[in-house]
């Protein structure tokens, strides 16, 4: 493996729009494991060589073509299935020889999930791949923005980016209690996205961001799985002035409620990856994005904590 600047290419990753199906034949002379890793290369574009790991390391494939190999008289093994994990995947072979393969950072864009975005870069690299996770404006999204420390031209910003449907895009911003609640009022502009400050305590803050997913929740008479995109900005504010058991709570809480919707959220937290209160919260999250500008520009990496698996850097 070359050097990060080097490591610049696709990352070994497929299944990710949907789930890749592959149908092997028992009877071809390719071993299973062997066409595994083979459809994996092809579908990520890179050559086979580049697999970042063994199959080996975590399944013995040769016991696994044993176990749903049909009899020698041809009769098919009883129904069955094994799932196990693999370079950032989940891999689930069935005894009728079908294969499904997913990458955990598709399920997550599928099914839900709360994502850590952070890095020593600019604040135009943060607001590039938070667009991004705002997603496809097609798909009829619901956009909740909490903002802490951060302006409310953030939030829209990033909404023009995406071309998102501000009609369906609502910000929270918190504001110290020390300010009188006649001082902060809604912003009752003609032009959405609807802005509402709360006055009060973290705990207040809260309560507002998870009944307001429950709002939005109900009024869509359910969510879709990842159609509520939630965004924290940000946590790198919320850690300097709050303790650290105080953020950890809030960030169960709130991670909770997007996960119990099915929505995806990201939470921006600028500072390096490796530094102390970046590590601190990072468990709390299903993924890590880390940032950061090479000679090649902004490049992005992931750390996905289900499959235990961390790409090459690749370009954002």
């Amino acid at each position: 493996m070359g050097s990060m600047e080097d490591d610049a290419a696709l990352p070994f990753m497929c299944g990710v729009e949907e789930p890749a199906r592959l149908q092997y034949d028992w009877g071809s002379r390719v071993p299973l494991g062997t066409y595994i890793v083979q459809q994996m290369a092809d579908r990520a574009r890179v050559s086979a060589t580049d697999v970042p790991e063994s199959l080996y390391g975590r399944i013995d494939p040769d016991a696994l073509e044993d176990l749903f190999r049909p009899l020698v008289d041809g009769t098919p093994r009883a129904n069955g299935e094994v799932t196990f994990t693999f370079a950032g995947h989940y891999v689930t072979v069935s005894s009728d020889g079908t294969i499904e393969i997913e990458s955990e950072l598709g399920r997550l864009k599928r099914s839900g999930g709360n994502v850590l975005l952070t890095g020593d870069v600019p604040a135009d690299v943060f607001d590039e791949l938070s667009a991004q996770f705002l997603g496809e404006p097609e798909y009829g999204r619901t956009h909740l923005f909490a903002l802490y420390g951060r302006d409310t031209d953030t939030a829209r910003g990033r909404l023009e980016r995406a071309t998102a449907d501000t009609d369906h895009a609502h910000i929270l911003t918190y504001e110290a209690a020390v300010r009188s609640a006649t001082e902060v009022r809604p912003q009752n502009r003609q032009n959405r996205p609807s802005v509402t400050p709360v006055v009060g305590s973290l705990d207040e803050f809260e309560t507002a961001i998870v009944d307001d997913i429950f709002e939005l929740q109900y009024r869509q008479k359910g969510f879709e799985p990842g159609q509520l995109r939630f965004c924290f900005d940000s946590l790198q504010f919320l850690s300097e002035e709050k303790s650290a058991s105080s953020v950890e709570e809030f960030v169960r809480d709130v991670t909770k409620t997007v996960e119990d919707v099915s929505g995806l959220g990201q939470y921006l937290f600028p500072g390096a990856y490796d530094s102390a209160p970046v590590r601190a919260v990072e468990p709390l999250f299903d993924g890590t994005i880390e940032l950061k500008v090479g000679a090649r520009g902004p490049m992005q990496r992931w750390h996905l904590h289900d499959t235990d698996y961390t790409t090459t850097w690749f370009p954002l």
